[in-house]
């Protein structure tokens, strides 16, 4: 169970990481929106799971639940959000 809960943490932490060189790398804003969007939120989703395994219990599991479901709702939302207002300035 060890090895399953430090898989999870490290391929969470290699997709922030992932997300934080796109947003180094590419040059064009939206591009870069995409890679912090999506890349953080399957990075958070192995990280709450690794999480949720190490304490496992029924509580953790279910604010673990609630937290994956708040963030796929929201980032996509944000990130549009931020992508709409930015075409306004223009």
């Amino acid at each position: 169970m060890e090895t399953l809960i430090a898989i999870f943490t490290l391929l969470g932490a290699a997709f922030i990481l992932i997300a934080a060189i796109g947003l180094l790398r590419f040059k064009n804003f939206y591009s870069r929106m995409h890679a912090t969007t999506k890349a953080t939120s399957f990075g958070m989703l192995w990280l709450i799971l690794g999480v949720a395994l190490f304490f496992s219990t029924s509580l953790v599991w279910l604010k673990a639940l609630l937290v994956m479901l708040f963030i796929y709702l929201t980032a996509p939302l944000a990130a549009h959000a931020t992508a709409k207002s930015d075409r306004e300035e223009e």
